[in-house]
Protein backbone atom coordinates (compact mmCIF):
# COMPACT_ATOMS: atom_id res chain seq x y z
CA UNK A 1 0.00 0.00 0.00
CA UNK A 2 1.49 3.33 -1.04
CA UNK A 3 1.61 5.99 1.64
CA UNK A 4 -0.88 8.85 1.55
CA UNK A 5 -1.59 11.83 3.76
CA UNK A 6 -4.35 9.82 5.41
CA UNK A 7 -2.51 6.60 6.22
CA UNK A 8 0.97 7.74 7.27
CA UNK A 9 2.28 7.98 10.80
CA UNK A 10 0.15 8.92 13.84
CA UNK A 11 1.57 12.35 14.64
CA UNK A 12 0.90 12.91 18.30
CA UNK A 13 3.24 15.44 19.89
CA UNK A 14 5.90 17.86 18.79
CA UNK A 15 8.68 15.67 20.17
CA UNK A 16 8.49 11.93 20.70
CA UNK A 17 11.33 10.17 22.46
CA UNK A 18 11.01 6.43 22.00
CA UNK A 19 12.15 4.65 25.21
CA UNK A 20 13.29 1.52 23.39
CA UNK A 21 16.00 3.51 21.56
CA UNK A 22 17.67 4.96 24.66
CA UNK A 23 20.95 3.35 25.72
CA UNK A 24 23.87 4.36 27.90
CA UNK A 25 26.28 1.89 26.32
CA UNK A 26 28.11 1.95 22.99
CA UNK A 27 28.10 4.59 20.29
CA UNK A 28 25.22 4.71 17.82
CA UNK A 29 25.63 7.56 15.38
CA UNK A 30 26.27 8.69 11.79
CA UNK A 31 22.91 7.38 10.59
CA UNK A 32 19.90 8.06 8.39
CA UNK A 33 16.14 7.76 8.66
CA UNK A 34 14.24 6.86 5.51
CA UNK A 35 10.70 5.82 4.55
CA UNK A 36 9.74 3.36 1.83
CA UNK A 37 7.34 5.29 -0.46
CA UNK A 38 5.65 2.07 -1.58
CA UNK A 39 4.57 0.77 1.83
CA UNK A 40 5.50 3.32 4.53
CA UNK A 41 8.09 1.09 6.21
CA UNK A 42 10.46 3.33 8.21
CA UNK A 43 14.09 2.44 8.83
CA UNK A 44 16.93 3.73 10.98
CA UNK A 45 20.36 2.73 9.73
CA UNK A 46 23.47 3.73 11.66
CA UNK A 47 26.97 2.84 12.81
CA UNK A 48 27.36 1.02 16.12
CA UNK A 49 30.72 0.88 17.87
CA UNK A 50 32.09 1.18 21.37
CA UNK A 51 33.69 4.58 20.68
CA UNK A 52 33.14 7.62 18.49
CA UNK A 53 36.30 6.77 16.58
CA UNK A 54 39.23 4.41 17.11
CA UNK A 55 37.37 1.11 17.19
CA UNK A 56 35.64 -1.21 14.72
CA UNK A 57 32.07 -0.13 13.98
CA UNK A 58 29.39 -2.07 12.08
CA UNK A 59 26.17 -0.98 10.39
CA UNK A 60 22.85 -1.77 12.05
CA UNK A 61 19.19 -1.33 11.12
CA UNK A 62 15.96 -0.83 13.11
CA UNK A 63 12.51 -0.86 11.54
CA UNK A 64 9.12 0.66 12.31
CA UNK A 65 5.82 -0.31 10.71
CA UNK A 66 3.83 2.50 12.34
CA UNK A 67 5.72 5.64 11.36
CA UNK A 68 8.19 5.67 14.23
CA UNK A 69 5.84 5.08 17.16
CA UNK A 70 7.36 1.65 17.83
CA UNK A 71 10.59 0.06 16.69
CA UNK A 72 11.88 -3.47 16.33
CA UNK A 73 15.18 -4.65 17.73
CA UNK A 74 18.38 -3.54 16.03
CA UNK A 75 20.11 -6.04 13.77
CA UNK A 76 23.48 -5.99 12.08
CA UNK A 77 23.45 -5.74 8.28
CA UNK A 78 27.07 -4.98 7.31
CA UNK A 79 30.30 -5.70 9.20
CA UNK A 80 33.95 -6.27 8.39
CA UNK A 81 36.76 -7.56 10.57
CA UNK A 82 39.21 -4.84 11.68
CA UNK A 83 37.45 -2.14 9.62
CA UNK A 84 35.34 0.73 10.95
CA UNK A 85 32.26 1.28 8.75
CA UNK A 86 31.32 4.96 9.13
CA UNK A 87 29.13 7.74 7.70
CA UNK A 88 25.99 5.86 6.71
CA UNK A 89 24.17 7.66 3.85
CA UNK A 90 21.55 6.96 1.17
CA UNK A 91 17.97 5.82 1.72
CA UNK A 92 14.98 4.56 -0.26
CA UNK A 93 14.40 5.45 -3.87
CA UNK A 94 10.97 5.87 -5.49
CA UNK A 95 10.61 2.14 -6.23
CA UNK A 96 11.29 1.04 -2.65
CA UNK A 97 14.90 0.04 -3.20
CA UNK A 98 16.96 0.81 -0.08
CA UNK A 99 20.52 1.91 -0.92
CA UNK A 100 23.16 2.32 1.79
CA UNK A 101 26.52 4.06 1.32
CA UNK A 102 29.31 4.11 3.87
CA UNK A 103 33.01 4.82 4.32
CA UNK A 104 35.54 2.12 5.24
CA UNK A 105 38.19 3.26 7.72
CA UNK A 106 41.17 1.49 9.27
CA UNK A 107 41.26 2.58 12.93
CA UNK A 108 44.80 1.23 13.44
CA UNK A 109 46.51 3.01 10.53
CA UNK A 110 43.95 5.90 10.63
CA UNK A 111 43.50 5.73 6.88
CA UNK A 112 40.41 5.61 4.69
CA UNK A 113 40.06 2.51 2.54
CA UNK A 114 37.08 3.12 0.25
CA UNK A 115 33.48 4.26 -0.15
CA UNK A 116 31.18 1.27 -0.65
CA UNK A 117 27.46 0.65 -1.06
CA UNK A 118 24.86 -2.08 -1.21
CA UNK A 119 21.11 -2.26 -1.73
CA UNK A 120 18.05 -4.19 -0.62
CA UNK A 121 14.77 -4.68 -2.48
CA UNK A 122 12.90 -6.14 0.51
CA UNK A 123 13.24 -3.48 3.24
CA UNK A 124 16.63 -4.61 4.45
CA UNK A 125 15.92 -8.32 4.91
CA UNK A 126 18.49 -9.37 2.31
CA UNK A 127 21.22 -7.33 0.67
CA UNK A 128 23.16 -7.26 -2.56
CA UNK A 129 26.88 -7.80 -2.67
CA UNK A 130 28.86 -4.66 -1.85
CA UNK A 131 30.39 -2.44 -4.52
CA UNK A 132 33.34 -0.05 -4.23
CA UNK A 133 33.20 3.48 -5.66
CA UNK A 134 35.86 5.71 -7.17
CA UNK A 135 37.22 8.27 -4.68
CA UNK A 136 39.57 9.95 -7.19
CA UNK A 137 42.75 11.41 -5.63
CA UNK A 138 41.17 12.05 -2.22
CA UNK A 139 42.87 10.45 0.77
CA UNK A 140 40.04 11.32 3.20
CA UNK A 141 36.46 10.84 2.05
CA UNK A 142 32.95 9.78 3.00
CA UNK A 143 29.40 9.77 1.66
CA UNK A 144 26.90 11.97 3.44
CA UNK A 145 23.20 12.80 3.44
CA UNK A 146 20.21 11.48 1.60
CA UNK A 147 19.99 9.73 -1.74
CA UNK A 148 18.26 12.05 -4.25
CA UNK A 149 15.96 10.28 -6.74
CA UNK A 150 14.96 12.59 -9.60
CA UNK A 151 13.02 10.07 -11.71
CA UNK A 152 13.84 8.24 -14.95
CA UNK A 153 16.18 5.96 -12.94
CA UNK A 154 18.51 8.93 -12.18
CA UNK A 155 19.91 9.05 -8.63
CA UNK A 156 22.50 11.27 -6.95
CA UNK A 157 24.44 10.61 -3.74
CA UNK A 158 26.53 13.45 -2.23
CA UNK A 159 30.01 12.74 -0.86
CA UNK A 160 33.04 14.76 0.19
CA UNK A 161 36.81 14.36 0.34
CA UNK A 162 40.22 15.99 0.52
CA UNK A 163 43.82 15.14 -0.26
CA UNK A 164 45.37 17.31 2.42
CA UNK A 165 45.30 20.57 0.50
CA UNK A 166 42.25 20.47 -1.77
CA UNK A 167 38.72 19.90 -0.45
CA UNK A 168 35.99 18.53 -2.69
CA UNK A 169 32.20 18.19 -2.72
CA UNK A 170 30.92 15.66 -5.22
CA UNK A 171 27.96 13.60 -6.41
CA UNK A 172 27.83 9.99 -7.45
CA UNK A 173 25.31 9.57 -10.29
CA UNK A 174 23.34 6.46 -11.20
CA UNK A 175 21.36 6.10 -14.44
CA UNK A 176 20.07 2.58 -13.77
CA UNK A 177 17.93 2.97 -10.65
CA UNK A 178 20.76 2.73 -8.15
CA UNK A 179 22.42 -0.45 -9.34
CA UNK A 180 25.66 1.30 -10.33
CA UNK A 181 27.13 4.76 -9.73
CA UNK A 182 29.85 5.14 -12.37
CA UNK A 183 29.70 8.93 -12.84
CA UNK A 184 31.21 11.58 -10.55
CA UNK A 185 30.03 15.19 -10.71
CA UNK A 186 32.12 17.90 -9.06
CA UNK A 187 30.26 20.51 -7.02
CA UNK A 188 33.29 22.20 -5.46
CA UNK A 189 37.08 21.85 -5.40
CA UNK A 190 39.27 24.30 -3.50
CA UNK A 191 41.01 25.25 -0.28
CA UNK A 192 37.88 26.04 1.77
CA UNK A 193 37.42 23.30 4.40
CA UNK A 194 34.00 22.05 3.27
CA UNK A 195 32.50 18.69 4.22
CA UNK A 196 29.30 16.74 4.95
CA UNK A 197 26.95 18.08 2.25
CA UNK A 198 23.17 17.74 1.98
CA UNK A 199 21.31 18.14 -1.34
CA UNK A 200 17.66 18.59 -2.25
CA UNK A 201 15.80 18.48 -5.57
CA UNK A 202 13.80 21.68 -6.17
CA UNK A 203 12.23 20.50 -9.43
CA UNK A 204 12.61 21.82 -12.94
CA UNK A 205 16.24 20.72 -13.11
CA UNK A 206 17.17 22.87 -10.09
CA UNK A 207 19.04 21.62 -7.01
CA UNK A 208 20.32 23.14 -3.78
CA UNK A 209 23.29 21.88 -1.73
CA UNK A 210 24.55 23.02 1.66
CA UNK A 211 27.83 21.95 3.23
CA UNK A 212 29.39 22.26 6.65
CA UNK A 213 32.33 24.65 6.92
CA UNK A 214 34.85 23.06 9.27
CA UNK A 215 35.62 25.61 11.99
CA UNK A 216 33.06 27.92 10.40
CA UNK A 217 30.12 29.80 11.88
CA UNK A 218 27.71 29.29 8.96
CA UNK A 219 27.10 26.88 6.06
CA UNK A 220 28.21 27.14 2.41
CA UNK A 221 25.51 27.07 -0.30
CA UNK A 222 25.62 25.86 -3.91
CA UNK A 223 22.99 25.64 -6.63
CA UNK A 224 22.52 23.92 -9.98
CA UNK A 225 19.93 24.88 -12.57
CA UNK A 226 20.92 22.36 -15.24
CA UNK A 227 20.25 18.95 -13.66
CA UNK A 228 23.50 18.93 -11.65
CA UNK A 229 25.75 19.36 -14.70
CA UNK A 230 27.27 22.58 -13.35
CA UNK A 231 27.21 24.24 -9.93
CA UNK A 232 27.38 27.82 -8.68
CA UNK A 233 28.94 28.74 -5.33
CA UNK A 234 26.45 31.13 -3.70
CA UNK A 235 28.57 31.84 -0.64
CA UNK A 236 27.89 31.51 3.07
CA UNK A 237 24.45 31.44 4.66
CA UNK A 238 23.43 34.18 7.09
CA UNK A 239 20.16 33.09 8.71
CA UNK A 240 22.02 32.44 11.95
CA UNK A 241 25.63 32.69 13.10
CA UNK A 242 27.10 30.48 15.79
CA UNK A 243 30.28 30.24 17.77
CA UNK A 244 32.89 27.66 16.79
CA UNK A 245 33.78 27.09 20.43
CA UNK A 246 33.85 24.58 22.04
CA UNK A 247 32.91 22.41 19.04
CA UNK A 248 32.35 22.80 15.32
CA UNK A 249 28.72 22.95 14.28
CA UNK A 250 26.95 19.82 13.09
CA UNK A 251 26.20 19.48 9.35
CA UNK A 252 22.96 20.66 7.68
CA UNK A 253 20.11 18.48 6.43
CA UNK A 254 17.81 19.72 3.64
CA UNK A 255 14.22 18.66 2.91
CA UNK A 256 11.74 19.85 0.28
CA UNK A 257 8.14 20.83 1.10
CA UNK A 258 5.38 21.42 -1.45
CA UNK A 259 3.00 23.84 0.27
CA UNK A 260 -0.05 24.73 -1.81
CA UNK A 261 1.98 24.22 -4.97
CA UNK A 262 4.86 26.43 -3.79
CA UNK A 263 8.32 24.95 -3.20
CA UNK A 264 9.76 25.53 0.28
CA UNK A 265 13.06 24.17 1.60
CA UNK A 266 13.66 23.22 5.23
CA UNK A 267 17.20 23.21 6.64
CA UNK A 268 17.68 21.28 9.88
CA UNK A 269 20.76 22.18 11.92
CA UNK A 270 22.12 21.75 15.44
CA UNK A 271 23.52 24.59 17.56
CA UNK A 272 26.33 23.06 19.62
CA UNK A 273 27.41 26.38 21.12
CA UNK A 274 24.29 26.66 23.31
CA UNK A 275 23.77 24.86 26.61
CA UNK A 276 21.94 22.65 26.12
CA UNK A 277 22.56 22.20 22.36
CA UNK A 278 19.47 22.79 20.20
CA UNK A 279 18.15 21.15 17.05
CA UNK A 280 16.54 23.83 14.85
CA UNK A 281 14.91 24.28 11.46
CA UNK A 282 14.78 27.29 9.13
CA UNK A 283 12.71 27.70 5.95
CA UNK A 284 13.04 29.52 2.65
CA UNK A 285 11.20 29.73 -0.65
CA UNK A 286 12.95 27.61 -3.28
CA UNK A 287 12.83 30.42 -5.85
CA UNK A 288 14.42 32.86 -3.40
CA UNK A 289 17.17 30.42 -2.47
CA UNK A 290 18.10 30.02 -6.12
CA UNK A 291 18.70 33.77 -6.18
CA UNK A 292 20.80 34.10 -3.02
CA UNK A 293 21.55 32.70 0.43
CA UNK A 294 19.34 35.46 1.82
CA UNK A 295 16.41 33.30 0.70
CA UNK A 296 16.58 31.66 4.14
CA UNK A 297 14.06 33.50 6.32
CA UNK A 298 15.42 33.88 9.87
CA UNK A 299 11.94 34.71 11.21
CA UNK A 300 10.89 31.11 10.49
CA UNK A 301 13.53 29.47 12.72
CA UNK A 302 12.01 26.98 15.15
CA UNK A 303 13.61 24.89 17.88
CA UNK A 304 12.58 21.26 17.49
CA UNK A 305 14.58 19.59 20.24
CA UNK A 306 16.85 20.55 23.11
CA UNK A 307 19.54 18.02 23.91
CA UNK A 308 20.58 17.21 27.49
CA UNK A 309 22.93 19.78 28.99
CA UNK A 310 26.56 19.00 28.34
CA UNK A 311 25.93 16.92 25.20
CA UNK A 312 28.16 19.17 23.13
CA UNK A 313 28.71 16.73 20.24
CA UNK A 314 25.02 16.20 19.51
CA UNK A 315 23.64 16.44 16.02
CA UNK A 316 23.90 14.53 12.73
CA UNK A 317 20.17 14.67 12.14
CA UNK A 318 18.24 13.05 9.27
CA UNK A 319 14.69 13.99 8.25
CA UNK A 320 12.03 12.72 5.88
CA UNK A 321 8.94 14.60 4.68
CA UNK A 322 6.57 12.03 3.11
CA UNK A 323 4.86 13.29 -0.04
CA UNK A 324 6.78 16.56 0.44
CA UNK A 325 4.31 17.63 3.11
CA UNK A 326 5.09 20.00 5.96
CA UNK A 327 4.88 17.30 8.64
CA UNK A 328 8.12 15.37 8.89
CA UNK A 329 9.78 12.65 10.93
CA UNK A 330 13.45 12.59 11.75
CA UNK A 331 16.22 11.25 13.90
CA UNK A 332 18.96 13.03 15.79
CA UNK A 333 21.73 11.46 17.84
CA UNK A 334 22.21 12.45 21.45
CA UNK A 335 25.89 12.21 22.27
CA UNK A 336 27.59 12.09 25.66
CA UNK A 337 31.26 11.48 26.32
CA UNK A 338 31.07 7.69 26.06
CA UNK A 339 27.75 6.83 24.42
CA UNK A 340 25.30 7.95 21.78
CA UNK A 341 21.77 6.89 20.87
CA UNK A 342 19.12 7.82 18.30
CA UNK A 343 16.15 9.98 19.23
CA UNK A 344 13.04 10.12 17.05
CA UNK A 345 11.81 13.66 16.40
CA UNK A 346 8.57 14.80 14.80
CA UNK A 347 8.87 18.23 13.24
CA UNK A 348 6.77 20.92 14.94
CA UNK A 349 3.43 21.31 13.23
CA UNK A 350 1.54 23.39 15.77
CA UNK A 351 1.69 26.82 14.19
CA UNK A 352 3.65 25.49 11.21
CA UNK A 353 0.95 26.43 8.73
CA UNK A 354 1.33 30.02 9.89
CA UNK A 355 5.08 29.86 9.39
CA UNK A 356 4.75 28.47 5.87
CA UNK A 357 1.94 30.87 5.00
CA UNK A 358 4.20 33.78 5.96
CA UNK A 359 6.56 32.73 3.17
CA UNK A 360 3.93 32.60 0.44
CA UNK A 361 4.42 35.08 -2.41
Amino acid sequence: MAITNANYWPLGSTIQKTPSLITTSNYRNFGILSVNPTNGNTVLIYRLGTLYVGDVGSIYIRQSADGGANWGAESQIISEASVDLRYVAGGYNSTGRLIVFFGRYNPVTTTWLSISYGYSDNDGITWSSLSTLNTQTNTTYSPFGQLVDVGNNIHYQPWFGNNGSTYTLNLYKSSDGGLTFPTIISVYSGTQLLAEPSMVNLGGGCFLLLARINNGSTFRQFKSEDNCATWTDQGNTSFETWSTSPNMQAPPWLSFINYQGVGIVACYFTRRDTNPPQLKVVFGLAKDLLNATTGWNATTIKTINSYPAGYTRSGYQSFFHPLNQYKGIGVCFEVAAAFSYPKIVLTPYNGMLGVLSSLMP
